[in-house]
Parts: C-alpha cells; structure tokens; sequence
C-alpha cells in the first residue's frame, strides 16, 4: 500500500543531532508514512546512528551529493508517499500528532496542493527563541516571504515536477516557493505549530551570510522588479515576520515533546 506521507531527512556528520529527529519521526501516532534518511557519507557515527533503527518505515541511503538540496532532489526521487515532509536533521515536529493533523487537514482542503503552518525555532539548549507565525496571505509572489519552509507539506507530483534548483546552496527554498506561487499551485495556510526547528542552521550562520545574500539577490532579480528594493525591505521586514517571544505554554509543550522523545 502506498504511504500517505513520506518524510525526507538529508543529512551529514550529524552524529550529536540525528537520534532525537529520527525519534520524533518514529513517535507519531499516524503510522502510515515511510522515512526517508540520506547519509551523504558522514565522517563521524551519524551512519551508524541511524542504522540502530530497525523500524521497517525507515528507508536508509548513502548518497554522495554535492549539496543540502541534491540531497532533497534524490529523497523525492525515492519517495514513495503522496504528500512530501522534509525534517532536516535536529528538527523535530512539534507533538506526536503532526501527522494526524497534516492527514486530518489534507483530506479536508483536498483541491491544495501544498500545506505549511507555523515553526518555531529553538537554541542550543531548547528553548524557544523565536517563532515564525503569519496570519494573512495576499495570494501574491509577497507569500513566498511569509511561508515558513520547514513546514512543507507537499504533493509528490508536484515536489517531482518542481525540483529544487541545485545552482543554489542555501536559498533554493526560496526559488522553490515562489515558482511554486508563480505557477498557481495552490496552498493552505494551517494555524498551529507543526516544526521546532534548531536555530543558526547553515542559511543563517554568519560563515555563509555571503552566499545567502547573494542567492537571495540573484532570486529576487528573477521575479521582481526594482528588485534591489524589494530586497532591502525584505531583508528589514524580516524582523516582523520572525518574532522573539515568552510564552510558557508554548515552551513547556516543547520541552514535553523534547523529553518524550529523548
């Protein structure tokens, strides 16, 4: 029988990180998904970590690719589900009911083709920091800046035709979004949190700030005019959309997910 969903893990000399986002996978009380994990032949015990695992969902492959997003490219080549989830590793989803929840709302919105939610991002030692939340959507190439793409939840046709562009490093997720949004693939907002994800990954490590910047660049020039100032506000507005925050509730919830799953 077909998966309904296949979640995809890209990953590399994670060996620290791997265990507690495999166990998030493998925690969901929706069972019918197959996990994709691709090893891009990890130096340290990050193999040997994820071949522990004898849980017939898991799908394990080496794949030696050159960057974050072939990696991707050849986990939905694999794939087998009708809706695509990419976790990158030391993410975790938000409860063991995300799958529930994603199933529950795809059947229901059944004409989209793309689902997201909100993300929250956590630092080293698993407290919130700040939380992606966007509220209103203008049916424009402007959503492309409001969808938090950790939270993907993706029709496997429409990931297959729409490949990430390998040319980009750190900032194919963008490009990957607005040609979703430019050719009218249409999505659902959903208004909970499905995705924590660790903050200071590569897109925002100061040693890749360049490149990220630059990517950023070339893309807006393809999809807008005066893109030089729409970038320059993007890149300021930025700090709307991702907001610092102190809710209790919402770091206790986290921090009960984190432990069940450790």
């Amino acid at each position: 029988m077909r998966p309904f969903f296949s979640v995809i893990t890209v990953t590399k000399n994670t060996e620290k990180k791997i265990n507690l986002t495999i166990r998030s996978v493998l925690s969901q009380n929706f069972n019918n998904f197959e996990y994709i994990v691709i090893d891009g032949y990890s130096k340290d015990n990050t193999f040997a970590n994820i071949k522990k695992y004898k849980d017939k969902r898991i799908k394990v492959f080496k794949y030696r690719d050159k960057s974050f997003y072939e990696g991707l490219n050849y986990g939905v080549q694999n794939s087998k589900g009708k809706y695509i989830a990419i976790l990158n590793s030391g993410d975790i989803f938000y409860s063991n009911k995300i799958l529930f929840l994603m199933k529950k709302k795809i059947v229901k919105f059944s004409k989209c083709q793309f689902f997201f939610s909100n993300l929250l991002y956590l630092d080293k030692k698993n407290k919130i920091k700040r939380v992606w939340k966007n509220l209103y959507y203008d049916n424009t190439l402007q959503d492309a800046f409001k969808i938090a793409h950790p939270t993907i939840f993706i029709n496997a046709e429409v990931a297959q035709k729409f490949k990430y562009n390998e040319n980009y490093k750190i900032s194919s997720d963008l490009d990957f979004i607005l040609r979703l949004l430019i050719n009218k693939i249409s999505f659902k907002y959903l208004n909970f949190f499905s995705v924590a994800m660790e903050q200071g990954g590569m897109s925002s490590s100061l040693n890749y700030l360049l490149i990220k910047l630059r990517e950023d660049l070339i893309i807006h020039s393809k999809y807008f005019k005066l893109y030089l100032v729409h970038f320059l506000i993007k890149k300021i507005s930025k700090l709307k959309d991702l907001f610092f925050i102190n809710q209790k509730s919402i770091s206790n919830k986290i921090l009960k997910t984190i432990k069940s799953i450790s």
